[in-house]
């Protein structure tokens, strides 16, 4: 049994401006203005009431929750089982998840209730030490791919911030929604792209609202036709 993964989910999930009640037969209610809506097992699964999907808010919810909760699940679970990383003949409070072409993934509870810390090291000349390390508090997806970059797992040219990803989205639907002729398969290619960016940033619809709001400030008096992209 993970014992840390529903404290944990809880603290993550208020964080996140979703609503959580106590936990009640190892399970966390999920509510929904002020109800409880689903709830989620210590086994990760989301439990929800007949036609609860039907409710946009809910189903809405039920995304957010999943995907936090398959996050929380994976890196709890990790760290409960990890051993300790070594430095120099001692042992730290972080716990080692990976390890490749010697750069060392690490993670560790904090203390009262601030919840987890994660880092990316290298390891020094001897193989005994770590150096170089980047520090990532509460950002498990972060570290993830610092880890992925640095030790050569994947190009980190290749990777693209919140940032240019939320340009790129807003680009793609600029180009599906206007009346240009384009190809069946470029169509499909963009429809994909842009799914695949929703799936990746979490707070895409802030973002892109703040990206159309920020753009029509700098318009500087712009007509009323200008229209805003998703």
């Amino acid at each position: 049994m993970n014992e840390k993964f529903l404290p944990e989910l809880s603290r993550r999930l208020r964080r996140e401006g979703i609503a959580t009640g106590p936990l009640k037969e190892n399970r966390l209610p999920i509510l929904v203005d002020g109800r409880p809506a689903m709830r989620v097992d210590q086994e990760g699964m989301i439990l929800l009431p007949p036609g609860a999907v039907d409710d946009p808010q809910v189903s809405r919810t039920y995304d957010a929750v999943a995907g936090t909760a398959a996050q929380v699940w994976e890196y709890t679970t990790a760290i409960a089982a990890a051993p300790p990383v070594k430095n120099e003949g001692t042992a730290s409070k972080f716990r080692l998840l990976s390890e490749f072409n010697s750069i060392l993934l690490a993670g560790r509870e904090l203390a009262q209730d601030m919840g987890y810390e994660f880092v990316t090291w290298r390891r020094d000349g001897s193989g005994t030490g770590v150096c170089n390390g980047n520090y990532y508090d509460n950002d498990y997806a972060g570290a993830k791919l610092d880890f992925a970059c640095r030790s050569g797992l994947v190009q980190e040219h290749r990777q693209f911030t919140d940032e240019q990803l939320t340009e790129m989205y807003r680009c793609i639907h600029e180009t599906l929604d206007s009346e240009y002729p384009i190809t069946v398969e470029r169509r499909k290619a963009l429809t994909t792209a842009a799914e695949q960016i929703q799936r990746t940033v979490e707070d895409l619809d802030e973002r892109v609202e703040q990206s159309n709001r920020l753009e029509l400030e700098a318009a500087d008096g712009a007509s009323p036709e200008w229209g805003m992209s998703p």
